[in-house]
């Protein structure tokens, strides 16, 4: 019998909390929509996590397990010495041949510049080497080879080579072999296309050679970065260590990374590790606001419902009673408002699973990687900060006295 009576009373609670709620659908909603945000953003990380850590471990492992990256500036911000234009002398990178079991070195170099093709113009990403030691990394890439024409024999002749979006989305009309393009007031002969890699920027890229970037930009010397492989068999680590003795040597760049697969599988994982926890601070501020938003919502409706109250208390409901019924309502809110959140969540991350596939970055989404038991905690989470975002709300609702409650106007 005692179950029963509690059972019909959270019955009657409940729909007393749904009555009120669509009493007042605009504050309750915008009550919600402050945890809807901060919980879709823990989702969406939570869904893309594993996603972004294996496309980028992918992207990294097709360099291959022999291959070492040189860049400028510090191992905790590699890519700003790439940007702040930090070159290195090229004699320097040479010399790295030198080491035993490097077998060959690539100096790079890229900027933006403006294209022409048939009279539509488009800044484009200009990616630069000596096209010998050039056409042996890209080759020793997996997965990167040309789908169209060959690759330019000398360093010298204007011929250049078109990544897959490059060739085919950057024009109105497909660029094909044979074809003429303007670089910086200077005709280039298409020599090949890329087939497509599946990374946007390399995708989208002009590959020329180093001598005549030079001469398109000015530059006398100097590459912003190097391509090193590795003979088979040769210990990585150990020609990392004498790579970066020997380019400690030089004077040009002071900081500098490199880049081996174990080192990049790191940084990538770090990276990705820095986004999640950004965004769970954003999100817990944001979860913050909305209990405060929950708080603020609860006592107006106890200021509203003051005289349901004195009626309640009047014909026989308890102090626990009523503190039960307001925790209840306020623990809703913080649920629903985890439930969407969750939902909202979920698609945004499998549209952008969606987007990133239409760019050729595939698994990035992945059903078989949400992690449901996450999703349990986020609504027990979002229940219990309802709850004591409405504790003190509730406990003024419970302490009323039902003679003034009856007089509130």
């Amino acid at each position: 019998m005692s179950v029963q009576r509690n059972t019909n009373m959270l019955k009657n609670f409940f729909k007393l909390v749904l009555k009120s709620v669509r009493h007042r659908p605009v504050r309750s909603w915008l009550t919600i929509f402050g945890i809807v945000i901060g919980i879709m953003l823990v989702v969406i990380i939570l869904s893309l996590g594993n996603g972004i850590k294996n496309t980028i471990k992918g992207t990294l492992q097709a360099f291959g397990s022999d291959s070492i990256i040189i860049l400028p500036g510090k191992e905790s911000n590699p890519l700003l010495g790439v940007l702040g234009g930090q070159k290195f002398k090229e004699r320097d990178l040479m010399n790295l041949e030198q080491i035993e079991g490097v077998k060959f070195v690539a100096p790079m170099d890229f900027g933006m510049a403006n294209v022409e093709y048939r009279g539509e113009k488009k800044a484009v990403l200009l990616h630069a080497a000596n096209w010998k030691n050039y056409v042996q990394a890209m080759e020793s890439v997996q997965g990167i080879k040309l789908e169209e024409g060959q690759w330019p024999k000398d360093e010298i002749t204007g011929r250049a080579v078109l990544g897959y979006v490059t060739t085919r989305d950057l024009f109105q009309k497909r660029v094909a072999v044979g074809d003429e393009i303007i670089i910086k007031s200077k005709r280039f002969i298409v020599s090949g296309t890329m087939s497509k890699i599946g990374e946007q920027m390399v995708d989208s890229v002009i590959f020329i050679s180093l001598d005549l970037f030079r001469e398109l930009t000015g530059s006398r010397s100097g590459a912003s970065s190097a391509f090193v492989k590795i003979e088979t068999g040769a210990p990585i680590d150990i020609i990392a260590k004498q790579i970066r003795y020997q380019l400690s040597q030089q004077e040009v760049v002071r900081d500098f990374t490199l880049l081996t697969p174990e080192k990049a599988g790191r940084l990538a994982g770090s990276v990705v590790s820095i986004v999640e926890l950004v965004l769970i601070v954003v999100a817990l501020i944001s979860l913050v606001v909305g209990a405060v938003g929950i708080m603020n919502t609860m006592y107006t409706s106890v200021l509203e419902r003051t005289k349901q109250i004195g009626v309640m208390k009047a014909i026989g409901a308890s102090s626990d009673a009523i503190l039960s019924l307001f925790l209840i309502e306020s623990g809703l809110i913080g649920l629903v408002g985890g439930i969407l959140g969750i939902i909202f969540g979920v698609l945004v991350a499998y549209l952008i699973g969606l987007i990133a596939g239409s760019f050729g970055i595939r698994g990035l989404f992945s059903l078989a990687s949400l992690d449901f038991f996450g999703f349990a905690v986020i609504l027990i989470i979002t229940f219990i900060t309802g709850v004591i975002s409405g504790a003190l709300p509730a406990r003024r609702a419970a302490q009323m006295e039902p003679a003034e409650a009856l007089r509130y106007e």
